[in-house]
Formats: C-alpha cells, sequence, structure tokens
C-alpha cells in the first residue's frame, strides 16, 4: 500500500467517525429535549423507555460500527507499516545503487583527467624526442590506478546500478564501454611503460657503443694528429699547409671545446639531468666535418693514405650507428605520438566514451 492510497483511507474512516460522532451529538440533544427544562446530569425519562431503548439500541450499533472502523483503521495501518518497510529497503537499495554509481562516476572522472595529463606528458617527450633523438630523453608517467580500481569493483552492483537508473538510451552499451575502456587502459598503460623501459634500456646501450666507437675514434684522430706534427719535426708553419693536418686539427679543438663546455657546467653547479650528453654534438660538429674532409681529400688526390683510410671507415662507423639510433628513437617517438593522439587525447574515441560515460552518471548523481 502507498503512502497515497494510506492517507486516502484514512482521511476517509476518520471522516466516517466524525460524522457518526456529529449525529451522535445531534441524537443525543435530541433525546434530551424530552425532558422539559433539562440540564446536564439532570434528566428525567420517567415513562419514556421507548425512547431509552430505541436510543440505547442505536448507541450500541453506532458503537458497534466505530469499532469496526477502528479495526479496519488498525489493519490499513499495519498493512501501510509493512508497505513502508518495504519502501524503506528498495529506498535502501537505491541509495546503495547511486553510492555505487557515485564511486563508479568519480573513477571514470579521474581516469579522463589522468589520460590528458599523460597525453601531455607524451606529446612534450615525443617532441623532445624528435628534437633532439640521441639524447635520453625519459616520459615520466602519472600515477593511474582508476583502470584497476574500477575493474575490482563489483560488477554485479554495478550492473544492478545502470539497470536501475538506466542513465541513457543505451545504457547496456554504457555498461559495456565502461569495463572495455577500463580493461583496455590497464592493460596498455602498463604495457606502454614496459616498452618505454626497453625503449631506454636498448638506446642507452646502443649509446654506450656509440660512445665507445667516439673515443676509439678520438685516439685515432689523436694518435695520427701527433705523427704528422712529429713528421714536420714539430711545431713547424708548414703544418698550416697540410690538409690533412687541419682536419685532424679541426676535430681535436671542436672536441675540446664541446667537452670543457660540459665540464664547465658541471663545475658551475648545473644539475647533471640538464646537462646535455647528446651524441648529435659530435656527430653535426665534430664527426661530420670529419667524414667530409677526408671525403674532400679522396676526391681531390683520388687516394688516401692507410691511416686516414681507417679513420674514414671509423667515421663511417659511428654516423652510421648513430643514425640508427636517431631512426629509432624518432620511429618511437613517432609511435608515442600516434598512441597518444588516438587513445590518450581528448579525441580520443575511448576518451570520448569515458566522458559519455561520466556525464550520463553525473546526470544521475547529481543533487
Amino acid at each position: 500500500m502507498s503512502r497515497r492510497q494510506f492517507h486516502i483511507i484514512l482521511y476517509c474512516i476518520l471522516g466516517i467517525i466524525t460524522l457518526i460522532l456529529t449525529f451522535l451529538v445531534i441524537l443525543s440533544f435530541d433525546a434530551a429535549n424530552e425532558t422539559a427544562n433539562w440540564s446536564f446530569f439532570n434528566f428525567d425519562f420517567t415513562s419514556k423507555d421507548n425512547i431509552i431503548s430505541a436510543y440505547g439500541g442505536l448507541l450500541s450499533g453506532i458503537l458497534s460500527f466505530i469499532t469496526i472502523m477502528f479495526v479496519v483503521l488498525d489493519l490499513v495501518y499495519q498493512r501501510r507499516q509493512a508497505t513502508f518497510q518495504e519502501e524503506e529497503k528498495i529506498k535502501e537499495r537505491k541509495t546503495e545503487l547511486k553510492s555505487a554509481l557515485g564511486v563508479v562516476q568519480i573513477y571514470v572522472e579521474r581516469l579522463y583527467e589522468a589520460n590528458i595529463k599523460q597525453a601531455t606528458t607524451a606529446f612534450e617527450y615525443s617532441a623532445k624526442e624528435l628534437e633532439d633523438s640521441t639524447e635520453m630523453n625519459r616520459m615520466s608517467f602519472h600515477p593511474n590506478t582508476y583502470p584497476s580500481l574500477i575493474l575490482k569493483l563489483d560488477n554485479t552492483l554495478v550492473y544492478r546500478g545502470f539497470l536501475q537508473f538506466k542513465p541513457g538510451k543505451d545504457w547496456e552499451k554504457l555498461y559495456a564501454n565502461l569495463y572495455s575502456v577500463a580493461d583496455f587502459y590497464n592493460k596498455s598503460t602498463e604495457e606502454m611503460m614496459q616498452k618505454h623501459k626497453i625503449h631506454l634500456d636498448k638506446k642507452y646501450s646502443h649509446s654506450i657503443r656509440i660512445s665507445v666507437i667516439l673515443d676509439e675514434l678520438i685516439d685515432s684522430v689523436s694518435e695520427l694528429r701527433n705523427e704528422t706534427i712529429a713528421s714536420y719535426g714539430g711545431d713547424n708553419p708548414l703544418l698550416l699547409t697540410d690538409t690533412a693536418f687541419q682536419i685532424l686539427n679541426d676535430f681535436k679543438e671542436a672536441t675540446v671545446a664541446i667537452t670543457e663546455a660540459r665540464n664547465q657546467q658541471i663545475e658551475d653547479g648545473v644539475p647533471t639531468d640538464e646537462i646535455s650528453n647528446s651524441i648529435s654534438d659530435f656527430r653535426e660538429n665534430i664527426v661530420g666535418p670529419l667524414f667530409d674532409g677526408i671525403m674532400s681529400i679522396y676526391r681531390q688526390d683520388n687516394l688516401l693514405s692507410p691511416q686516414l683510410n681507417n679513420l674514414l671507415s671509423k667515421t663511417q662507423i659511428f654516423l652510421r650507428q648513430s643514425e640508427k639510433l636517431i631512426k629509432d628513437s624518432k620511429d618511437y617517438a613517432s609511435h608515442i605520438e600516434y598512441y597518444t593522439k588516438e587513445y590518450l587525447s581528448a579525441e580520443s574515441i575511448y576518451q570520448e566514451k569515458l566522458n559519455e560515460i561520466n556525464l550520463a552518471l553525473s546526470n544521475i548523481i547529481k543533487p
């Protein structure tokens, strides 16, 4: 029995009882008028047995009817109490389901925001990796436990919440999207972190190998430069006319300049992670010019000395390996950029699904 039905029955019974009592009062006054000049508690019903009998019989019937009305009212009240308890249980269940959807809405909203933050970080990392592909750029990952938190929720309780409140016309699709998207981000985030670690480890190992090649090249250049100086008998002005020596000397001076600049940064207290360890500086400003210089000698003389030929071979190895490092880094940066656009940015289909779920649930739980 609903609250409205209970109130209708209650008011009807009370109305009937009120009418009966009013009729009883009128009847009592009418019976009292059978005594002339009557006053309260001073009635003379001598020789009026028929009136008393009729009044008593009528009063008995009326009181019996009123008693029945009170019994009916009690039954109606008990029925209402049972219904009220059931309504309270339903209300509690609705509150529980609404609270569950409220938790889901919070997690979905936080997941959306975390993805946007990660997208910003990923785009910045991708830009740095493309700008200087030989630098050990690192991408930070924002804490994002919301996919796993969504998956750990009681899916039966969540489904009952969707079934009860039906957030949207295609609420079943929203429910399915909730778990498919959460599962995707739960797996893809971990996969993205693992791939980034693999990329960094691979890039670090490759950079170390290239550094060893560069050290060997620097030693070979220094050795040949010293031999050239010795062949001229020391500091001889004729050295300045030796094209090969000029190339070797430029290599040495550029190497010293880069090394001293980095050492100065260390002495100035610049944080280590802010000091460039890029191989690109050596590739563009040292090894590249060395390769071009040796090739110019070859094009001019159509012949290279064994020492220059050895240097040419080492420069080619360095350039090939550094080019491979650059290509691998740019490929990875392009992958990160693509992944971010497709899955983390606001324009992502997955993000749009999260936003749709968030809006639908917000309309339910808002005051």
